[in-house]
């Protein structure tokens, strides 16, 4: 396998969706990507017979699942789930595809029922997207604050105790912004919305630079991946805001330390009281807090970008398939 084709079918339909960082990897690494999002059976059947590429990769139930068993006659089918929960719709694509990848370790061996070519593949940080431009006066009004978190407050259950937790920072009188998508407008949530939490909100949804800004503008960046029981499930937003030099002080997720180092490059708690008692230490500490975002950001930049993950990726492809 040398200069191969790939077919490339996640969204691409926002600035913000993984499918542009996967891309820049693969052509980092030297590899043509063909970007496909939503066809119909006819018309994609015929575009991988006439593109014929080495391998289709798809994230998520991109393409229809009849659809894909079709496309199996003419080439490798390859899955990079980025979620550590698991819906009914994917056991069956799990079943279908030629190589599976899940950015949760601890679900390897759940997967791997269904598909012994099963792999653990973590998420990355792809730099060229989120370079600022400059920072202006209203930038450093806008995006600074002493505690920051980027991430959904919605009503699903992985996401109500992200809300009790920064509840809990502003009950302790600190500076806190948020951002991403607004609390959901409903009866029960009219005083969150009303309440601390949504005075709190910055007003947007930030990606690519303007997440940037956020990060470098923040004194510390929080945050709570969705489930951090399971083994080695960080999502890409670790590495992210690691990779643009933030303060990054998450909830411990099992087997992170194999990944980015507590205290060292990244700063981890295991509870809310913990979380408070962090904050109060770090928060005054900038030259600590420098030290500590600066060897995460430089490990980031060295060991996971997409174009060291995509080159992971690729080692595998090789063992196992080709």
């Amino acid at each position: 396998m040398g200069n191969f084709k790939i077919i490339l079918a996640t969204s691409f339909e926002k600035p913000w969706n993984n499918g542009w960082y996967y891309k820049s990897g693969f052509e980092k690494n030297g590899y043509e990507v063909i970007p496909y999002t939503q066809y119909q059976k006819g018309s994609f059947l015929e575009k991988v017979q006439s593109i014929k590429p080495d391998f289709i990769l798809i994230t998520k139930d991109e393409i229809d699942i009849e659809v894909l068993s079709e496309c199996k006659k003419y080439t490798k089918l390859i899955q990079w789930y980025p979620d550590p929960v698991i819906p009914e719709w994917l056991i069956p694509y799990v079943k279908t595809v030629d190589l599976f990848f899940t950015m949760s370790e601890g679900l390897v061996e759940k997967f791997k029922k269904y598909n012994s070519n099963t792999f653990w593949l973590t998420q990355a940080f792809e730099p060229d997207f989120f370079k600022i431009k400059e920072i202006t006066d209203n930038d450093i009004k806008k995006y600074s604050s002493d505690i920051t978190f980027i991430g959904n407050l919605g009503s699903k259950p992985q996401y109500l105790p992200r809300r009790k937790a920064l509840m809990k920072v502003l009950n302790e009188r600190f500076n806190l912004k948020w951002w991403g998508p607004p609390l959901p407008k409903k009866i029960k949530t009219i005083p969150l919305i009303f309440g601390k939490l949504g005075r709190a909100y910055g007003g947007e949804f930030v990606y690519n630079e303007t997440f940037a800004k956020v990060c470098k503008l923040s004194k510390i960046f929080l945050a709570f991946d969705s489930m951090p029981h399971i083994r080695k499930s960080m999502s890409a937003r670790m590495y992210t805001a690691v990779g643009c030099g933030a303060f990054y002080m998450c909830q411990y997720v099992q087997g992170i330390e194999e990944v980015l180092i507590p205290d060292k490059e990244i700063v981890t708690f295991n509870d809310y009281d913990e979380m408070i008692d962090k904050i109060r230490f770090y928060l005054p500490k900038e030259d600590l807090r420098k030290k500590i975002s600066k060897a995460g950001q430089e490990r980031v930049l060295r060991e996971h970008t997409y174009e060291v993950r995509i080159k992971q990726m690729i080692e595998i492809i090789k063992n196992v398939l080709f």
